[in-house]
């Protein structure tokens, strides 16, 4: 199995790779949030007129500027998760029906127990870590979905 990650966690029985997309997802939801935050916090302070219109004007769109580069940078970054949760479910979907049908095979008299068991250790250690990263994917590219505007307007 090969993977794309810029974090790895070893201990003696495991080795746990933190897949790009999902730091990545991390950090702009992250940082989105944030942005959002502020924006919302100006409109406050205007609104409270406790900062003068220039200043607000001024603030807002150096925040709005950050905001849309982060938004397409989101966008680009749920299609590529998108791409990828298409890619592990496909994989999924091959090794599940390949055990299912060694098992069908075995059940019918084709295999014998131990050319079952070889088949099952070589499919399930690959099928848990791509369950797990379905899984993550889903549950990540939900939250990153919650984040992002339906559509953009800022002051």
């Amino acid at each position: 199995m090969t993977a794309r990650a810029r974090q790895l966690a070893l201990t003696p029985r495991n080795i746990t790779l933190t897949p790009d997309w999902k730091l990545e997802s991390e950090d702009t939801i992250s940082e989105l949030t944030l942005l959002r935050k502020r924006i919302g916090a100006l409109e406050s302070l205007k609104e409270s007129k406790e900062i003068e219109d220039e200043i607000y004007v001024e603030l807002v769109d150096s925040q709005k500027a950050g905001y849309l580069e982060k938004v397409k940078a989101a966008e680009a970054l749920a299609a590529s998760m998108k791409r990828r949760l298409s890619e592990v479910t496909s994989n999924i979907s091959s090794l599940t029906r390949y055990l299912v049908n060694a098992k069908l095979d075995h059940k019918s008299g084709e295999l014998d127990d131990e050319t079952l068991k070889l088949a099952q250790g070589s499919i399930e250690p690959t099928l848990r870590p791509l369950i797990a990263e379905k899984t993550d994917l889903t549950s990540s590219l939900k939250t990153l979905e919650q984040v992002l505007p339906a559509r953009v307007n800022i002051g």
